[in-house]
């Protein structure tokens, strides 16, 4: 994704902190899916918009304080998740 849409300065989007993540919890034909996610400020925008998408599905848009709520449930949730795994015993 180019970090500027080739748009008059006007109605040019700003696209930043591209990143993708592979998830591999459901393989969609035993191959693993993306989550792409990127910081995007486009015409009008008071304040940049965090998209997340799985691969060609449509994106959710998300404010930067829904971002910072989403990410600090999901890093609660991993935790969690982790503290339930039980040990691995030595064989």
């Amino acid at each position: 994704m180019e970090p500027h849409i080739d748009e008059p300065p006007g109605e040019r989007i700003h696209n930043a902190w591209l990143r993708s993540i592979e998830l591999n919890a459901i393989p969609l034909a035993g191959q693993p899916q993306w989550m792409w996610i990127d910081l995007s400020l486009g015409p009008g925008d008071a304040e940049p918009r965090v998209h997340l998408s799985i691969e060609d599905r449509s994106f959710v848009e998300l404010t930067i304080g829904e971002a910072r709520s989403v990410g600090t449930h999901l890093i609660g949730l991993a935790a969690i998740g982790v503290m339930e795994i039980p040990p691995t015993s030595p064989v």
